[in-house]
């Protein structure tokens, strides 16, 4: 491993467990990671997510020998989820396995195999497990840990100090949120753990009837998701705006200075009202929303109203009620297929899945938002406290000033901005290198973790890369079913998401909550990375749209302007003609 620039803070691989990869974790922490989250969200994940799976029975004692992260580990400034460990829930858990586990959590991915080490299997955890099962199996109410969750959030926002508190009372704040951030997640963990194992009975019971496609059927939607809901409210807002002339004229002339456009128009009154009804109930969500730094719906409103503007546009009916028409039907006969196949006993047990598993979903999309929810308050102290210093001379980048690490660098800074503009300066041009490169999808010993000027050279071989010609066909993962033929749009980022036109395919490199609003006017996803339980399959079901995830490399080999047919039941993406390939690219694209 050669010298060369390291990302200001990394992990260490775990020698018990060393398998680690990028696979789901990216929809948590899709871009380089701060040390402002890394000590205050990372660290108290962390703890959480051992607390609950002790609770649920799937840690076994011995388990850990250190208080330092495990689970999710920090490499090439990225965070990793412990392949190794997590694989546990289903070496432990009765009827299910290491590889069940591997295509819920991360589709394929050719993670490396399997290999069964001493202190993996535990009697005490698989009794444990086994009432966790049954009793996710007979849940027919909402779980507990969801109401548990609204509340503690709840009081955490009322707590929040007025914004033009002092410094140090904001700080303290600040300081306060991991211990009140640990109980959240550790619920959306327990929900998170039992969505798994209740729709892996129902992958389970598809590929006892030779059809394991017909998971996306059995499963369906769940109904009343919440990383879902808000792509309704932003739907009804583009609506409303399609209604009114005037408030189209507004958009018309762009995003930049829309917002004071509207506030001097008299026809936007109630649009005005409805887009701060909107804000205060999903504000919380943006890009990267469980980054600490990150931009939100409520600190850049410019975001929600480019997904707006986008929807608006459509000539078709993009109601997510109208598309999934149909989907309760496509699920009975799901049913009526795979249930004749199966033995009395999983016959038992795949009927109760079938009633329970839209609850666990909506668990872990409600107690997921809850969790991002609780930052909301943060962020506001927290860019309030980056204004303030950028007055007094600091930098007013919000990232880059949670580079600085909270529990001592943080306040140095902001009684004395300019004495540490330098080292925000820095770090803020090396966070931009790692921003731009593409970190190893699996780590698996100290050896993978290498530096950035390998990454850089790497990231440049696969942007000269070759694209996918006609007839090619790029296999995936079936996330959605359905088949849909269209223009594809390669968006790297959701905030460039105006790019996308209604019934073009959108291809990303993996999808968290804030490209939820990009579903709705796209015919179809195809996502590089992405499993069962992944955010592009449990939203693109709960909006009817057809979606492939885990095909590699897809943001390089296929490029904005080809015309693709996407099957969401087959999991496959397949070119039908490449003549068009790079023209109308958005600037993000990959290799356009």
């Amino acid at each position: 491993m050669a010298d060369g620039t390291r990302w200001i803070i990394e992990g260490r691989v775990d020698d018990r467990w060393p398998i680690y990869t990028r696979g789901n974790v990216g929809e948590v922490f899709p871009e380089v990671v701060t040390v402002f989250s890394y000590h205050y969200g990372v660290v108290a994940a962390e703890r959480a997510w051992r607390d609950a799976y002790d609770q649920l029975g799937i840690q076994a004692k011995g388990d850990f020998t250190s208080d330092d992260p495990v689970i999710l580990g920090l490499f090439c400034g990225y965070t990793y989820l412990n392949l190794s460990y997590l694989r546990m829930m289903g070496v432990r858990a009765p009827g299910s396995s290491a590889e069940a586990i591997d295509v819920a959590f991360f589709g394929e991915g050719d993670p490396p195999p399997y290999v069964p080490r001493k202190g993996d299997r535990s009697v005490g955890s698989t009794v444990r497990i086994l009432r966790t099962v049954l009793k996710g199996l007979a849940q027919d109410s909402e779980p507990e840990p969801v109401a548990e969750s609204f509340a503690r959030v709840a009081t955490f926002e009322a707590r929040r100090p007025a914004l033009d508190a002092p410094d140090a009372e904001l700080m303290a704040y600040i300081h306060s949120f991991p211990s009140e951030f640990e109980p959240v997640f550790g619920n959306h963990m327990k929900t998170s753990a039992l969505a798994a194992i209740v729709s892996g009975v129902l992958s389970d019971a598809a590929a006892a009837a030779g059809e394991r496609g017909l998971v996306t059927d059995l499963i369906g939607a769940a109904g009343n998701v919440r990383s879902a809901r808000y792509s309704q409210a932003l739907y009804d807002l583009a609506c409303h705006v399609r209604s009114s002339t005037e408030l189209s004229a507004a958009f018309d002339a762009g995003i930049p200075g829309l917002s004071d456009r509207l506030a001097e128009l008299p026809a936007a009154a109630s649009f005005r009202a409805m887009f701060d009804t909107f804000i205060a109930e999903h504000g919380h969500r943006g890009p990267n929303d469980w980054e600490l730094s990150a931009r939100t719906w409520d600190n850049t409103p410019e975001l929600a109203l480019a997904a707006i503007d986008s929807m608006r546009r459509a000539e078709h009916d993009l109601s997510p009620e109208g598309r999934l028409a149909g989907d309760e039907a496509r699920r009975q006969a799901a049913i009526e297929r795979v249930r004749p196949h199966l033995g009395l006993l999983d016959r038992l047990n795949f009927d109760k899945a079938i009633k329970s598993v839209s609850i666990w979903a909506q668990a872990r999309e409600a107690t997921r938002d809850r969790a991002v929810r609780l930052s909301l308050p943060l962020k506001q102290v927290y860019r309030e406290l980056v204004r303030r210093a950028a007055e007094r001379g600091g930098h007013p980048n919000p990232v880059w000033v949670a580079l600085l690490d909270p529990r001592s660098e943080l306040e140095q800074y902001l009684a004395d901005p300019p004495a540490m503009l330098a080292t925000v300066t820095e770090r803020g041009h090396i966070f931009e290198r790692y921003s731009a490169i593409e970190p190893p999808f699996f780590v698996t010993a100290q050896r993978d973790v290498v530096t950035l000027e390998e990454l850089e050279a790497a990231a440049a071989a696969r942007r000269a890369a070759p694209t996918a010609a006609p007839g090619d066909v790029l296999e995936g993962d079936a996330g959605c079913s359905g088949v849909a033929e269209g223009v594809v749009r390669v968006v790297m980022d959701p905030s460039e998401g105006g790019s996308l036109q209604p019934g073009e395919i959108l291809v990303a490199p993996l999808t968290d909550p804030a490209w939820t609003p990009l579903f709705l006017p796209a015919a179809a996803v195809v996502v590089n990375v992405g499993a069962l339980m992944s955010h592009a399959v449990i939203v693109s079901r709960e909006l009817a749209v057809p979606c492939v995830v885990a095909v590699d490399a897809a943001t390089e080999r296929l490029r904005t302007g080809m015309r693709v047919r996407v099957d969401g039941t087959a999991g496959t993406v397949t070119v039908l003609d490449n003549s068009a390939a790079g023209l109308g690219a958005s600037s993000g694209a990959s290799g356009t």
